[in-house]
């Protein structure tokens, strides 16, 4: 399976973030960026929505473009409104490791695994504190620019979203997808400078069924319907629509709990994703991996950078990441219970394939 590294240079997610910031009117130092010519606009995040969805739709004016690794929903938010590389913001997916508080942090909800409710954390510790890498340009817009958010009910005022994009003049939740639609026509009526759109229904409809299910495909022309509709009503704004990432649908599970042999190698369990393995050791863990698990390809020292980007020296990064180069996915479970959980999604990602790794650009009325 080729693998696919993100392009902090051309034409990404990075790239994209830093041209958003900059017609916004915030400086970042960036290594390349994406120019927006716009008196208003609209991004739109389809979660799930990889570029082979958005070729097989047949999506006029696309381009296909690289997300960032991992590609995770929480590492391309964080560096989609920071502008900065994941090995600068720190955010490495789904789950990451925190000195600070010795142990692993699911960044989205922010939350350990040992008390997986939303926000659990925030009595012990602010999110900035956690991770003081996340700043969002957001928050250094001029108060002239009138900004706007549209997300799922029940996100808006998570620690997540306050710390990346959830410091806009205004924000609207809906329920579902027209619901989404009702609430878009509304904001977009008023004129604001940037809007900011998510759709998850895409990303949680592949985790179930897999990315090349029927359910997805049907799921994905109705999101995509729903954009388009906006677009054409909308004729005032620029329309730029992309996605996190994609996903690939998993033919073999591996429980890393049962390979007791791993852990003579590990500091600590493995984190990040179940194609994105960020693993922390002192001994020589990548030749270990090869020989047991010959799909994983490992990345250590400089070779990280190519993952992560430029890199932020004050962070604990892991000391190896692994990838599989085949359909499968390394799962580990934090909880007795949860182990009857795993391996029950089909489609995954956070790895380098090309399905997870592409992810559509595509700008309308621009």
């Amino acid at each position: 399976m080729e693998q696919l590294f993100p392009d902090f240079t051309g034409k990404s997610i990075y790239t994209l973030a830093c041209g958003i910031a900059k017609y916004l009117g915030v400086k970042r130092d960036c290594l390349g960026s994406i120019e927006l010519s716009a008196s208003r606009l609209a991004l739109v995040l389809l979660d799930g929505f990889g570029c082979n969805i958005a070729v097989s739709l047949g999506i006029k004016n696309l381009e296909c473009m690289t997300t960032v690794f991992p590609s995770s929903t929480a590492t391309v938010i964080a560096t989609l409104f920071t502008a900065s590389t994941p090995g600068e913001h720190g955010v490495l997916g789904f789950s990451n490791f925190s000195k600070l508080l010795g142990t692993m942090v699911n960044p989205l909800r922010f939350s350990t695994p040992f008390n997986s409710s939303r926000d659990s954390l925030k009595d012990y510790f602010s999110f900035s504190k956690v991770y003081p890498n996340v700043r969002s340009y957001l928050q250094e817009v001029n108060k002239d620019k009138r900004t706007a958010e549209i997300v799922p009910k029940g996100i808006e005022q998570t620690e997540f979203t306050l710390a990346t994009h959830g410091r806009t003049t205004v924000t609207k939740t809906f329920v579902n997808l027209w619901d989404a639609y009702l609430e878009a026509s509304n904001v977009l009526s008023e004129g604001y400078d940037f809007v900011y759109i998510y759709i998850p229904d895409v990303d949680t409809v592949a985790h179930k069924t897999g990315s090349e299910s029927l359910a997805t495909a049907r799921t994905a022309r109705d999101v995509w319907g729903m954009i388009s509709e906006l677009a054409d009503k909308f004729k005032n704004y620029t329309f730029v629509v992309t996605a996190d990432h994609g996903l690939i649908t998993v033919e073999k599970d591996y429980l890393l709990n049962t390979d007791q042999e791993l852990f003579k190698y590990l500091d600590l369990p493995p984190y990040g994703d179940s194609r994105a393995l960020m693993l922390k050791s002192r001994h020589r863990i990548s030749e270990y991996l090869r020989n047991k698990y010959p799909s994983l390809s490992t990345f250590e020292g400089s070779q990280i950078v190519r993952l992560l980007g430029r890199i932020d020296n004050t962070l604990d990064l892991p000391d190896v990441i692994a990838v599989p180069t085949d359909r499968s996915a390394f799962l580990y479970a934090f909880r007795e219970k949860q182990m009857e959980e795993l391996g029950k999604l089909k489609g995954h990602h956070g790895g380098l394939s090309q399905e997870e790794m592409r992810v559509p650009l595509v700008i309308l009325n621009g």
